[in-house]
């Protein structure tokens, strides 16, 4: 009988944690990752890539249990009713499962000028890095006060001293975290001397300012975007339902409704229904999905997984932003993403998130040899409540 062909594309949180899960639990089946580099981007460490502060890379071979495949080729365009994909070279593979981890990318690229960078784009954060490095005293404005917006900036601004740091946001910085939370974040952005402008939309966004829809200039020689984020339109493209930024739709088992033999998982897919609406493009989700996509694939091919069997769930346990190396903050969280009160700060803030970010390698390595990775679950008691509220809600 021949192997299963288990096809996973994209090499980012989600893929690599699906194909070394899957990898041992179905020896009889073929597994191959596809991915456009052989370098695994740590994109949450991208403000630190702008700033100069990033250490080493990862060879994503290294990364990979050795039963999997891994082929460095960009996928052009999937055709679901053929089951193959096509790659850059010209050439198709085929697939029996199909995994799809395509993730994210910049909103609008390359549509604003040369002195605009997207945080999202590693190329653009190596880019800006290297102007950097001849303009120590440039004005620089993040645009969009998330979390990678506060990481840029302070990132910037602590190995910058001389540089004008501006965060300009349409809202409320910190709007997830808790009120003491965000009290501390624009404090430590005063003592940096980060300027804030919040509730200020940028409408504009000419080479050498930005115009707000309130008339405010604020005027930069770089300009970094921390906003806008949408997902690879690669399935889109390829015929997928897909919602306005270009998440493919999958049902509870994370498995595309038309094709049952196409699962997704990470920033690129979206599952529809009140009880999910609290997922985020963020690897705390595409790591988890990751390893429920292996589980699932698995239990597909008649391998018994209590993960696999039941819908994806997954209860939030913390949200951590680094602001500086020096300085760190840490959100105890709800199952649903909304913040506790108690909040870890400073040093400890500061270790706990960067513990956290060599986490995520950790467990790419540690799967490779054995479960590893414990996917958080909401109580049962909770989930029932909740259930009867939306209950409720429908009558």
């Amino acid at each position: 009988m021949s192997k299963k062909k288990v096809l996973i594309v994209g090499g980012g949180y989600a893929g690599i944690a699906a194909a070394n899960r899957l990898s041992r639990k179905n020896s009889e089946a073929e597994i191959t990752l596809i991915t456009a580099e052989p370098i695994f981007r740590e994109k949450i460490r991208n403000h630190q890539v702008i700033a100069g502060t990033k250490g080493k890379d990862f060879q994503i071979r290294n990364l990979l249990n050795p039963k999997v495949n891994l082929i460095i080729q960009r996928v052009e365009k999937i055709f679901p009713n053929e089951n193959k994909v096509l790659l850059n070279d010209g050439t198709y593979f085929g697939y029996d499962y199909l995994g799809y981890t395509a993730g994210m990318r910049a909103g609008d690229p390359s549509t604003k000028g040369v002195n605009y960078f997207s945080v999202a784009s590693f190329q653009d954060s190596e880019r800006l890095r290297k102007e950097l490095a001849n303009h120590p005293d440039a004005k620089i404005t993040v645009l969009g006060g998330g979390l990678s917006g506060i990481e840029v900036a302070t990132e910037l601004a602590e190995n910058y001293p001389f540089a004008k740091i501006t965060l300009l946001d349409s809202d409320k910085i910190g709007k997830n975290f808790s009120s003491n939370a965000v009290l501390y974040m624009k404090e430590v952005l005063k003592n940096l001397k980060v300027d804030l402008i919040e509730g200020e939309r940028g409408e504009y966004l000419l080479e050498d300012k930005i115009k707000t829809s309130n008339g405010i200039q604020v005027p930069h020689d770089y300009c970094v975007i921390s906003a806008g984020l949408i997902a690879s339109d690669l399935g889109k493209n390829s015929g997928l339902e897909s919602n306005k930024i270009g998440q493919v739709y999958l049902n509870e088992h994370m498995q595309v409704p038309e094709y049952s033999n196409i699962l997704g998982a990470g920033d690129g897919v979206k599952i529809p229904g009140e009880e999910y609406t609290y997922l985020r493009m963020a690897c705390a989700t595409a790591l988890p999905m990751g390893i429920y996509l292996g589980e699932r694939i698995s239990s597909l091919l008649g391998k018994k997984s209590e993960i696999g069997q039941k819908p994806f769930r997954l209860a939030y346990v913390g949200r951590c932003v680094s602001l500086g190396r020096k300085e760190g903050l840490f959100q105890l969280l709800n199952y649903d993403d909304s913040p506790k009160e108690k909040i870890w700060t400073g040093r400890l803030g500061a270790f706990v998130k960067e513990l956290i970010c060599k986490f995520t390698v950790f467990s790419f390595k540690a799967e490779k040899y054995f479960d590893f990775y414990a996917i958080p679950q909401p109580k049962e008691k909770t989930l029932v409540k909740q259930n009867e509220r939306l209950a409720t809600a429908e009558k």
